[in-house]
């Protein structure tokens, strides 16, 4: 048999079955107007996947923002729109999974503007502005397209006379 496991096997082993993973996630997802017994209910149908899926995602919010109040807010931040009420409360809209996904992506992009990717802009217009100036015929012959991203259009060879 093949070293992956599972989803019930995954859900056996580190949580001792899913009456217990239902039990860990009704206390880790916030309800809402919805009872506890109707969450329960509601869980109890839900794929072993989809269930580990719900307690990595519910956990990862309880760590990393405390909840997903914070975890909006951190989002807004990022998007440089805190300020915009309605937008927040839009955002409060989406699920915790989507939030997190958006705050992750949201990171990776704020990491990437510092990083050296800058830099090689800067090359490349340096490189840009350094090549008219050492030109050669075969250089000078080469024109940019037009506008419309076409090249210009050849005149037709003459046709001899017999």
């Amino acid at each position: 048999m093949s070293g992956n496991k599972t989803p019930l096997q995954v859900v056996n082993e580190q949580h001792g079955g899913k009456e217990k993973l239902v039990d860990k996630l009704v206390g880790l997802i916030e309800k809402g107007e919805e009872g506890a017994e109707d969450i329960k209910e509601r869980l109890r149908s839900v794929s072993n996947q989809k269930l580990l899926r719900l307690l990595e995602v519910a956990e990862t919010v309880k760590e990393k923002y405390g909840s997903t109040e914070k975890l909006t807010q951190v989002v807004a931040d990022a998007l440089g729109r805190a300020k915009d009420a309605d937008y927040v409360k839009r955002l409060s809209q989406y699920s915790p999974a989507r939030l997190l996904d958006l705050a992750k992506s949201l990171a990776k992009k704020a990491r990437g503007k510092g990083a050296p990717g800058s830099e090689t802009k800067g090359a490349k217009a340096a490189k840009a502005k350094a090549a008219p100036a050492g030109k050669d015929k075969a250089g000078a012959k080469a024109k940019a397209p037009a506008k419309g991203g076409k090249a210009p259009a050849k005149k037709p060879a003459k046709a001899k006379k017999e």
